[in-house]
């Protein structure tokens, strides 16, 4: 079974990044992450591989640090390893989907 999945403009939070699981299996996780420009998900660790995709606008993307990142635009990516630091920032409003595997059955803390 197919399923077509919409990013959502109206699920931005000007207090906060707002995180929306879209599929979970046990395999993997699929969260879209909502971000205004200066919002941030801090620098953390997973025990699963981490694809992110830029669905819309530009942020700075952390690996291994905060001192050592990547900018991403509009339908970039980025993969990171398991136990790989990671994090990013919003440098405009921008939408981040994540697919996570294996799935790690937690949410990140925003």
């Amino acid at each position: 079974m197919g399923i077509k999945i919409y990013p959502v403009s109206e699920k931005f939070n000007p207090e906060k990044p707002y995180s929306e699981k879209i599929i979970s299996t046990e395999n993997m996780v699929v969260v879209h992450f909502y971000l205004k420009k200066g919002q941030k998900i801090p620098l953390h660790v997973s025990k699963s591989e981490v694809f992110v995709t830029v669905l819309s606008g530009k942020g700075r993307f952390f690996v291994g640090s905060e001192e050592n990142s990547e900018i991403l635009n509009q339908e970039e990516s980025l993969f990171y390893e398991s136990n790989e630091p990671h994090g990013f920032e919003a440098l405009e409003d921008m939408i981040v989907q994540a697919v996570i595997s294996p799935n790690p059955q937690q949410k990140i803390k925003l």
